[in-house]
């Protein structure tokens, strides 16, 4: 029975779902054992979740701090400088890998290759097995993602794998599979490219609650539309939207957190929130055509990159009226720009990337 580690780490939704994707995408085959672990918040559960609530901070308030420690973790030698001071993730991860024995370890969060290598220097046996490196950025890729070496990189499109030919990794360790979207996807049918009735929105908004509640009036006020949002766990930012009293439940619906972001995608016109990695690829694989809303500095400007490339959506400026018109063109001559880019998602969209991701791993691929 294989047993499969996957390591993931929750600073951005990006790396957990890619973790859980896979996962998921594994345990379809019989007599294949997998185990998630996220060591930042088994070992220190508490600073982890203070760390978390100032990534979600910066990303959302104050996005150019973020851009600034992108940007250093960027240089060569900078997070190998902080690496003395992770000898405790160290030391339980090589716990987690003595106890659950893995033949071959995941990662799709960039320090564990760190730890990794650290600790088959130190002589650890049973971190030797295979290590597959899941990239969950695309295009602008953090040097941190690879400085530490793998026996793979799986990266979701060809554009990233050329990044990392490009600064000098194996081409022999690459592998352009997907991003891993729920499998379920594969199974569900999205939008055809005609409109019939209201135009669906759906919007997730950052944790900016004066923006977010003008975003929302701008929205409601474009002709024969409906608007869904999603909050998911934004609690206060949930609560703001309700205490507004815009949320009628007929042409404005409100949803907090929920499993069923592919059902949303695959049912709505337009997603409209921030160009994160995972929502991103879920919408891809989704064919919804994408309204980017916010970005992140850094890893999420390769995925703008990767919107315009293939055309099929655009970053308007952020100001909520801006927003709005932006929606009217995009619907406007019996939607021309949407249904161009309904035509154009259905060459990139890739349902099935978990399971081809799973396929590898498990030495399957192409049977």
């Amino acid at each position: 029975m294989p047993r499969i580690l996957i390591l993931t780490a929750g600073f951005g939704e990006g790396h957990n779902t890619a973790a859980r994707c896979i996962a998921e995408a594994l345990r379809e085959h019989v007599g294949v054992d997998v185990r998630i672990a996220d060591v930042y918040i088994e070992t220190m559960p508490r600073i982890t979740k203070v760390l978390q609530a100032g990534y979600v901070f910066a990303i959302n308030k104050i996005p150019s701090l973020w851009g600034a420690i992108f940007n250093l973790l960027d240089r060569p030698g900078k997070l190998e400088a902080t690496l003395p001071l992770a000898a405790n993730l160290r030391e339980a991860l090589r716990r987690v890998v003595d106890e659950y024995r893995p033949d071959v370890l995941v990662s799709t969060y960039p320090l564990y290759a760190y730890l990794i290598r650290e600790l088959r220097k130190r002589g650890h046996e049973a971190s030797r097995v295979p290590l597959m490196t899941m990239v969950t950025d695309s295009t602008a890729i953090n040097t941190s993602w690879y400085r530490a070496g793998s026996e793979s990189f799986l990266v979701a499109d060809e554009e990233t794998a050329d990044v990392l030919r490009c600064a000098g990794v194996d081409p022999v360790s690459l592998r352009t599979l997907g991003f891993p979207v729920t499998p379920r996807l594969a199974s569900l049918k999205p939008l055809e490219p005609v409109i019939h009735g209201a135009v669906r929105l759906l919007y997730f908004p950052s944790s900016r609650v004066a923006h977010t509640l003008a975003v929302i009036r701008e929205l409601i006020s474009v002709h024969g539309t409906e608007l869904t949002i999603v909050t998911g766990r934004l609690r206060g930012l949930h609560k703001a939207i309700e205490s507004a009293g815009i949320v009628d439940g007929v042409k404005t619906h409100l949803v907090g957190w929920t499993d069923k972001v592919p059902e949303l995608l695959c049912s709505h016109h337009l997603y409209l929130g921030k160009a994160g990695g995972a929502i991103v690829q879920e919408a891809l694989a989704a064919q919804c055509p994408i309204l980017v809303t916010h970005v992140v500095p850094g890893q999420e400007e390769g995925n703008i990159e990767l919107i315009e490339r293939h055309d099929v959506g655009r970053l308007p400026a952020h100001f909520p009226e801006t927003i709005a018109a932006s929606v009217r063109e995009i619907f406007s001559n019996d939607g021309a720009t949407w249904k161009r880019w309904k035509k154009n998602l259905a060459g990139v969209s890739n349902p099935s990337a978990s399971r081809d991701i799973a396929a590898f791993i498990l030495g399957r691929e192409g049977r």
